[in-house]
């Protein structure tokens, strides 16, 4: 059977988890619902069809009507039309004694009860390449082949793999990439438009921004003084491990603060309904995404932070705000905040300008 290669290298950890929402192995399943994801949205801001494969409105699995997604990836009665397997080199799972712990700044009510939670970074990083094997099952056609070298595209470039992906989770560089027709772009005219449909995600309706946020110092020094802030005060029985922040840095190059971002960039909407809309709640999922930081170098980190179906109004106020948001979110004294030296949009796209490019 032949196969075709994309080799990635993770720059913050990836997650697929298991029945037990652990996260010890890279998991088939996991890879191919986060591809099929993104696969829609692209297909979707193309004009084609692409159901809910995990709702009532999912294609049928008698007729053979499927939507332009389900063609590829398959439905009940519909095999996919390639096999996915995964080969890692000297892959880490970042173990419960070097997760990163950040206890939230206010109390949640559970089970009628008021507490503080931990949110922990957790996931998969590695020293050399993982390797996802596409191993064709059936005809895959050239549209079909570029429409998935150009989500993998977007997700290199501007986004994440996996799950998680909104605390952080699954930002990756491609290192090599023997796909078919990588150079070609996607065709809207080979979409077949049937099969059934809803409306969102919808590439169109994306937008990509990219963060470089400097300190005055170098990071290790500041993780040697503890700047960041990890819990409340009265949150008791919470425990600091700084030799985790300064192994995580030193070893796999991020710094573990997706969750100061999110909250950061969630104070800029003060309406709480609309708050919990667009960043989700317990339960419900969100529309903005945010990555831990990537190094750049040993003073600069790079953030990513997207979205779909945000007002015009809260994307502004993300690029305009963030810096000093952050400030108030980020540091665990006062006087650290000086540490901040800029937090600078370095770069900028929209799904509409992704799909410009596409005839």
């Amino acid at each position: 059977m032949r196969e075709f290669i994309v080799k990635i290298k993770p720059l913050t950890p990836i997650w697929t988890g298991d029945e037990n929402r652990e996260c010890k192995t890279l998991r088939e399943t996991g890879m191919l619902g986060s591809l099929r994801w993104w696969y829609e949205a692209l297909v979707r801001g193309l004009g084609g069809s692409a159901c809910d494969s995990t709702s009532d409105n999912r294609c049928p699995d008698k007729d053979g009507n499927h939507c332009d997604v389900c063609e590829l990836f398959g439905c009940m009665g519909w095999a996919r039309k390639f096999r996915l397997e995964i080969e890692s080199i000297n892959l880490a799972v970042i173990p419960k004694n070097l997760k990163i712990k950040i206890g939230t700044r206010k109390k949640r009510v559970i089970r009628k009860r008021e507490k503080y939670l931990i949110r922990e970074v957790e996931g998969l990083m590695a020293d050399g390449d993982i390797i996802l094997k596409f191993m064709p099952l059936r005809e895959i056609s050239q549209n079909e082949w570029a429409l998935l070298n150009k989500i993998l595209q977007i997700i290199a470039d501007y986004s994440a793999l996996g799950a998680k992906t909104s605390q952080g989770s699954g930002v990756i560089k491609i290192a090599e990439n023997n796909l078919p027709y990588k150079d070609e772009n996607p065709k809207k005219s080979e979409l077949k438009g049937k099969g059934n449909k809803i409306n969102s995600p919808n590439l169109a309706n994306f937008f990509f921004y990219k963060f470089h946020i400097k300190f005055k110092k170098g990071i290790s020094n500041l993780i040697d003084k503890e700047v960041f802030w990890t819990h409340q005060s009265d949150h008791y029985g919470f425990i600091d491990n700084w030799e985790n922040w300064k192994k995580l840095w030193s070893d796999y190059h991020f710094l573990p603060i997706a969750f100061h971002i999110r909250d950061a960039i969630r104070q800029v909407e003060d309406d709480k309904n609309k708050r919990h809309e667009i960043f989700g709640e317990l339960g419900k999922g969100s529309k903005i995404f945010v990555s831990h930081c990537y190094k750049v170098d040993d003073t600069t980190v790079e953030v990513r932070v997207w979205g779909y179906d945000v007002e015009k109004s809260i994307k502004h106020k993300i690029k305009k705000e963030l810096e000093n948001k952050l400030k108030e979110k980020l540091f665990s004294k006062e006087e650290y905040k000086e540490s901040l030296e800029s937090c600078t949009l370095t770069e900028e796209k929209t799904g509409k300008e992704i799909l410009g490019v596409v005839r």
